[in-house]
């Protein structure tokens, strides 16, 4: 999966043939808008670190430069207070004037230790040096990077005026054209209704289609045990369940408790319906871009993508419709159990109705919409219930 500010400016290249305003266009300049306010954020973080990193450095500098002065003046003194040593006493005659044998070696020990020590001292004045040299190489390094992450923000602050200039020049443009964006409202509506519909209708028959059987079954067995039950009281306990059972709700089979168990455990986790997207349009209720006071509400998301991307099933399961949506295009239904995911605005459709699918096998290609951007319209569903597919698509 490629990154969000990649995406937004592919697609932003590929909406700068068009010389009207759209929806769709002001759509992606407001994804890259707020790509590159993110990156300037990024960078403006980096910036803070790097300065505590620096600070941290410095201090770590001194200390280490204040260590070394110390040293050096104990060093001085040491070298003085042996060459004073040198100069008024012989060495050998200090040796030789020893009154016994262990005093003999004592004064040894103590010549030995004391050019140890100096020898340690050497060591540890040149350690410092080492690290310190290490110190002020990795400090200029920060500031040389700090630098470069100052100028990248510049260019992309630069960047950012830019792209705000065109989206305050997009919504005067479309605010000029609010009748025809009210017409192009309605309509939208209206296909998404028709595919709301549709989807409602499929998932309707195929939960009378599971309960009719499921009822069925409990019917037959029901029967059995009322043959076999020995009082009435027990044949009114069965008849009593079966009226219970009698009750629409949507029963699992088996097989589809494992479908839907196996499905419900990659919430999150799911494969992403194209390869390079991003969501341009989230679910739910929200502000309509430009009209005041209108809310738009979407029943899935529109994912944003790239001139002839494939389109891929997000998981294992069966086509339960194709069909050609006046205002959606081609769709595609394909249910895993009690779920379903729903993919719209599609062209050269490979699946056909009732085919078993597996998860990555494409089923279609993302169609161009009415303002010539190419989004796909990706739903899921439980029973008739409407999820957010952001709660399961895996995050990018």
């Amino acid at each position: 999966i490629i990154s969000p500010t990649a995406e937004a400016n592919k697609t932003l290249k590929e909406t700068k043939h068009q010389k009207k305003a759209t929806i769709g266009k002001l759509t992606v300049i407001k994804r890259k808008i707020e790509t590159t306010t993110n990156i300037i954020n990024t960078f403006s973080e980096e910036i803070n670190l790097l300065d505590s990193e620096i600070n941290e450095t410095n201090s770590i500098i001194e200390a280490l430069e204040e260590d070394l002065n110390k040293m050096k003046e104990e060093y001085a003194k040491m070298a003085y207070s042996a060459q004073k040593t040198s100069n008024s006493i012989d060495k050998l005659s200090f040796l030789f004037s020893s009154r016994s044998f262990h005093q003999l070696w004592m004064r040894l020990k103590y010549f030995e230790q004391y050019d140890e020590m100096r020898k340690r001292q050497i060591k540890a004045i040149a350690h410092i040096n080492d690290v310190l040299q290490e110190k002020r190489a990795l400090l200029n390094q920060k500031r040389y990077h700090k630098t470069d992450l100052l100028e990248y923000k510049v260019m992309e602050n630069q960047n950012l005026t830019v792209i705000k200039e065109e989206h305050t020049q997009i919504v005067q443009e479309l605010t000029k054209k609010e009748s025809e964006i009210v017409h192009d409202l309605e309509e939208r509506k209206k296909a998404i209704h028709r595919l709301d519909r549709l989807i409602a209708e499929i998932v309707k028959k195929e939960i009378e289609r599971v309960n009719a059987e499921a009822k069925a079954k409990a019917k037959a067995e029901a029967e059995k045990r009322k043959a076999n039950a020995k009082t009435e009281k027990e044949r009114a306990k069965i008849d009593a369940e079966l009226k219970e059972r009698s009750v629409d709700v949507l029963y699992e089979t088996p097989e589809s408790k494992l479908i839907n168990n196996s499905f419900q455990a990659n919430k999150s986790q799911l494969l992403w319906p194209v390869k390079r997207g991003y969501v341009s349009q989230g679910f739910g209720r929200r502000p309509h871009p430009v009209l005041k006071g209108v809310m738009v509400e979407n029943l899935g998301v529109d994912i944003q993508t790239n001139t002839g991307e494939e389109v891929r099933s997000v998981y294992d399961g069966k086509v339960s419709a194709v069909a050609n949506v006046p205002g959606m295009g081609m769709v595609v239904m394909i249910q895993h159990g009690n779920y379903y995911t729903v993919y719209a605005r599609l062209r050269n459709v490979s699946v056909s109705t009732g085919q078993k699918i597996k998860v990555k096998d494409t089923i279609g290609y993302v169609s161009q919409d009415q303002d010539e951007m190419y989004q796909l319209q990706f739903q899921i569903w439980r029973g008739s219930e409407k999820l957010d597919p952001e709660d399961w698509l895996l995050k990018k």
